[in-house]
């Protein structure tokens, strides 16, 4: 089967392409544990920096996946779904894996309760429970993307607003401190093309309309060129400092966007030519209904393993970093989907 074919339903190529943002997501996380901890100088800071650079797309690719079918004029989606269905569900999800997170460094005894502390950490969420907010932001706003969708002009008129406003002029503010540069920025008030919301539409454009060869080479280009300089700005600014900084890292950045975007098109029209057989195509569906709990769970397994003395540092991280990325990719698999078998607990988690 054509991987661009939907069945039942699902888009295979998206399946894999989630599949392969969570694992991302995850190595990610386990090279960033020790990212911040090694002297800027060492070799094992340069292995941290170049799997950091390369794998910072995970979470654009998960906002990209979310527009392409959120955003789908075919999609039967109203204002009250949305406040209905899809924010409670979050919001619950939220609230649940939150309280878990809060509570977990006091049942392990590693900390004692502090009822200031763990009030914080419930109310905003472990460190990568941002993405939970920022996606209750998006559906908010989706009815009226929705719309903006439906004319390919005012699509691609969104996404250069977008890169303009939210990726490229604040972030030359940033990197050439322009304090005043940024505050005139500001004060344009573009707040809707601000954000996340550039690759939730990009994600729907970039499915929904065909996107020439030469352009696609040109974006594949750009897309290495993205994770180059990421890399090597990282290395750069981080060394001019005199300790580690994630300037070049950030999401809205015009490097991570190229790099997005590239593994985007690169599953669109790559991946999505690959056959698979009925097994593959059931695995895949498997582990795509998994991601998301993966991304929720999956910090847990990093602070186990980490209080287990089992941590990146302790070995040469070329080799440690992926081997405890997929350690902890498959158990927060196995974690998921036992989750998801269990009644009330899929519901909550």
């Amino acid at each position: 089967m054509d991987g661009r074919m939907i069945s039942k339903e699902r888009v295979v190529y998206a399946d894999v392409l989630k599949i392969f943002a969570s694992f991302s997501v995850v190595f990610l996380h386990v090279a960033a544990g020790g990212w911040g901890s090694a002297g800027i100088e060492t070799y094992e800071w340069k292995v941290f920096n170049i799997y950091d650079s390369v794998l910072r797309f995970g979470v654009p690719v998960f906002v990209m996946a979310s527009g392409m079918f959120l955003l789908r004029p075919e999609k039967k989606l109203s204002v009250v779904d949305i406040y209905k269905k899809y924010i409670p569900r979050i919001v619950i999800c939220f609230l649940s894996w939150s309280f878990l997170y809060a509570i977990y460094p006091v049942v392990s005894g590693k900390m004692q309760f502090e009822q200031e502390r763990f009030l914080r950490e419930f109310i905003f969420g472990h460190y990568h429970m941002w993405y939970l907010y920022m996606i209750v932001g998006l559906y908010i706003i989706t009815p009226i993307l929705r719309k903006i969708i439906q004319d390919k002009k005012s699509a691609e008129y969104f996404i250069l607003l977008s890169a303009i406003f939210a990726f490229v002029l604040p972030f030359a503010a940033k990197v050439f401190q322009l304090k005043d540069f940024e505050m005139f920025v500001r004060k344009f008030e573009v707040s809707m093309v601000l954000g996340y919301s550039g690759y939730f539409v990009l994600g729907y454009y970039l499915d929904f309309y065909e996107i020439k060869i030469a352009t696609r080479k040109i974006i594949y280009v750009a897309g290495i060129l993205g994770v180059l300089a990421t890399a090597a700005l990282t290395s750069t600014v981080s060394l001019k400092s005199g300790k580690a900084d994630s300037m070049f890292y950030s999401y809205l950045s015009p490097n991570v966007l190229a790099a997005s975007i590239a593994v985007f098109v690169f599953f669109r029209y790559r991946v999505s030519k690959i056959k698979f057989g009925p097994k593959s195509l059931k695995a895949a569906g498997v582990l795509s209904a998994c991601s998301f709990r993966i991304y929720l769970v999956h910090d847990f397994f990093n602070i186990f393993l980490y209080n287990a003395g089992i941590s990146v540092m302790n070995y040469n991280p070329a080799v440690s970093v992926p081997i405890i990325a997929a350690a902890v990719f498959a158990m927060s698999f196995v974690a998921s989907y036992i989750i998801g078998k269990i009644p009330f607990l899929n519901k909550i988690l």
